[in-house]
């Protein structure tokens, strides 16, 4: 990985003015969501365009509203969107999630979120990144109030938290109605502990399913898995 630019297959994601570069947790996440059957899609905080990038390569047919709060990372975005050959499936909105005003019902929400509460960790010393990291700007209910709002009925919410955030924002969205319907939980190795986990939400109270996604190998090296669910995005 280069610091100011990413080359993937079948695009380009330049980064330098973004302060959450591309990593491991939005390319997994991207990864394991199924976009079969999805029309209508929105990326919330969507930083360098990863998320959408990668989704709209799943389904040529996939129409994304991506919203970013930071100009010069929603400015970076675009730029992403508009180089790349699924330029015509996503369009940028430089907004807070809060006064975001959607005309249509999503079928599918992805977001990689903000997930140090409350300012927690201090060791940001960079705003922009603070900014990207801290729920400060939109915290976990806010996030739930305004995904039930356009989430379609039979639409899926997805997101990618470290575990003891995951089990704090499961609760809240459980108590504003928010069912949480697959949770994946991603180990750096077999040896080690959980350390993310992709939750997936809807409307409907179906029974939750639980797994796991191990990407590393013992010794160092990528997971079969890992290797496979990747392979049409890395080169």
């Amino acid at each position: 990985m280069a610091n100011n630019y990413f080359q993937f297959k079948q695009f380009l994601i330049e980064q330098d003015n973004c302060a959450m570069k591309v990593g491991t947790d939005s390319v997994l996440l991207a990864a394991l969501t199924k976009v079969n059957n999805i029309k209508y899609a929105l990326d919330i905080g969507t930083g360098t365009g990863i998320l959408a990038l990668m989704l709209a390569q799943k389904n040529p047919t996939l129409e994304f509203d991506a919203i970013e709060i930071d100009e010069l990372a929603f400015l970076q975005a675009s730029n992403n969107f508009s180089k790349s050959k699924f330029s015509n499936q996503i369009i940028p909105h430089l907004v807070a999630l809060q006064q975001f005003v959607a005309n249509k019902q999503y079928d599918l929400i992805i977001s990689n979120p903000p997930y140090f509460i409350s300012k927690s960790n201090y060791s940001i010393a960079d705003l922009q990144r603070a900014k990207a990291r801290h729920d400060n700007d939109l915290t976990f209910v806010e996030l739930i109030d305004c995904v039930q709002k356009i989430l379609s009925a039979k639409g899926v919410f997805k997101l990618i938290l470290p575990v003891n955030e995951g089990v704090i924002f499961k609760k809240l969205a459980l108590q504003k109605g928010l069912f949480c319907s697959e949770s994946i939980f991603i180990k750096p190795k077999t040896s080690k502990p959980s350390n993310r986990v992709i939750m997936s939400f809807s409307n409907q109270n179906i029974a939750e399913t639980e797994s796991e996604f191990i990407i590393y190998n013992e010794d160092n090296t990528q997971t079969e898995a890992y290797k496979n669910l990747t392979s049409e995005y890395y080169l």
